[in-house]
């Protein structure tokens, strides 16, 4: 094979990828964005959507991570949300920043293993039950702060807050912490035995278990870690807003599962990288942004993104009648 052959063979790998889809996509976008609104492409507003790409970033980290594995958790954003009011409430009461967030971050284990247990042990569909548990932190939430936001003081945890209001030129501290979560798990699905397993447990279970495999522990092992992921997402999103808020985040979930989807991860399991997942989560932000620069009325930015949400549940579908085809082909 000559060097152009080989130049060209990498090309079309490259430009054959989904993700190379993607980037076009994404690129596409960007641009009717910009031609909309020249100020689209400003430092203020490209800061202003990293701003708000990092708690679905965070998110969606775990959230693919689960998907890919064959489950779901609907509880994420409430349990981020908690989070939040949980280590607001812990600096109120004078707890140090630092054991304050490992306090946060075992209860985040702990509703991990809670949403474990209903699932791998008793057997209930994660999307029923991770549902009732996020409607149940959502009214232990408004319980506990009587339905008012918990105030962090800057004055007395200004190395905490800086967490969440430092910037570095338009790339604030939050989103680079998601950026560094997306190479760090996109590294362990891609280069290690545990991410291979995570793969063949969400691609089929059965046949995982036949191969020496425990899908029970997988999966176990990835609701603990969801909900931790989900829990630093709460505490830098409190540390963004100097307060807990027992209504904020609730609901990201789904922002996250649909930054997941439209970045390549299967719904059903089995298949994605955390590369298309950002790319997912651009296009997503990018998209909002864009309908709040437009001056949409805000209702019609509901619909908007449930539109979104409709059309990469069908992008994903088509991806994986075509991927189950190539398998096929294959044999």
């Amino acid at each position: 094979m000559t060097d152009n052959d080989k130049s060209g063979s990498v090309i079309k790998k490259i430009t054959g990828a989904k993700e190379f889809t993607l980037v076009v996509i994404w690129a596409v976008l960007v641009l009717v964005l910009w031609l909309l609104n020249r100020n689209f492409l400003s430092p203020g507003n490209i800061r202003s959507i990293f701003n708000s790409a990092f708690v679905i970033g965070i998110l969606a980290v775990g959230l693919s991570c689960l998907l890919i594995g064959g489950k779901i958790d609907l509880s994420s954003g409430n349990t981020g949300m908690l989070a939040g009011v949980l280590i607001s409430i812990l600096l109120r009461d004078g707890v140090h920043w630092v054991p304050a967030i490992l306090i946060t971050l075992a209860f985040g284990a702990v509703t991990g293993a809670v949403n474990a247990f209903f699932v791998n042990g008793l057997k209930f569909a994660p999307f029923i039950s991770t549902l009732a548990v996020s409607s149940i932190y959502g009214g232990v939430a408004l319980v506990i702060t009587n339905s008012a936001n918990i105030p962090v003081s800057s004055q007395d945890h200004d190395w905490f807050l800086a967490l969440g209001t430092k910037s570095f030129g338009v790339l604030p501290v939050p989103f680079l912490i998601a950026l560094v979560l997306l190479a760090v798990y996109g590294g362990v699905l891609w280069g290690t035995g545990f991410g291979r397993r995570v793969y063949m447990t969400g691609g089929n279970a059965n046949a995982a278990r036949l191969a020496g495999i425990n899908p029970v522990k997988i999966t176990s092992i990835l609701f603990v870690n969801n909900s931790v992921i989900a829990s630093v997402a709460g505490i830098l999103f409190a540390a963004f807003m100097k307060m807990g808020s027992p209504i904020a985040i609730s609901g990201s979930d789904l922002d996250g599962i649909t930054a997941a989807i439209l970045g390549g991860v299967a719904f059903t399991g089995g298949s994605g990288n955390m590369f298309g997942v950002f790319i997912g989560l651009m296009m997503l932000t990018s998209f909002q942004n864009g309908l709040l620069m437009a001056g949409l009325d805000s209702y019609y930015q509901v619909v908007a993104k449930g539109l979104l949400l409709i059309g990469a549940l069908i992008l994903d579908y088509y991806r994986e009648n075509a991927r189950l085809r190539a398998l096929k082909a294959g044999k």
